[in-house]
């Protein structure tokens, strides 16, 4: 299990496992045509900009998955203390149930293992087990809208380190 931080030689990777992921993830959560509007050019511009800018954390399993942890974008959560945000994490479904999860989340969390936030989409409901199995906590359900269709964000809060 190779887990290693990402380097612009990634982008191409990293753009490939978000499509593939969002392909095999949101199908019944997100209309299809918001997930094919996510499509591998818009995410080679978003990954090179995230590197490029090296204001996060981005760990790469080649082939498997990806985590991304960066500065909280939420002041409310920011004041009460909660650093730091859970930005991604993605696996392929062949790569899940293989420990790459834990792995990816523990490398993307050094050296600073939390407090964190992160947000989920309801009914992902895979990703809510592991979040809750790791010390997350359901904190707030939200409306939200991705281009023209309303879902609902689930966001989660770690109060203390991850059980990794």
């Amino acid at each position: 299990m190779e887990i290693r931080p990402a380097l612009p030689d990634d982008v191409t990777e990293l753009a490939t496992l978000h499509v593939t992921c969002w392909s095999e993830t949101y199908p019944g959560l997100v209309p299809a045509e918001e997930i094919a509007r996510y499509d591998r050019d818009l995410r080679l511009r978003q990954w090179e900009r995230q590197i490029a800018q090296g204001t996060s954390r981005i760990m790469i399993a080649p082939g498997a998955g990806f985590a991304q942890i960066g500065p909280q974008r939420e002041a409310a959560l920011a004041v009460r203390g909660v650093t730091e945000e859970l930005y991604a994490l993605y696996l392929t479904r062949a790569a899940q149930g293989r420990g790459f999860g834990r792995a990816l989340f523990a490398a993307a969390l050094a050296p600073s293992p939390g407090p964190l936030s992160a947000m989920v989409l309801c009914g992902n409901d895979r990703a809510c087990r592991f979040y809750e199995a790791t010390g997350a906590r359901l904190a707030e359900r939200r409306p939200e809208r991705i281009g023209k269709a309303e879902i609902t964000d689930l966001l989660y809060l770690w109060d203390t380190a991850p059980v990794l």
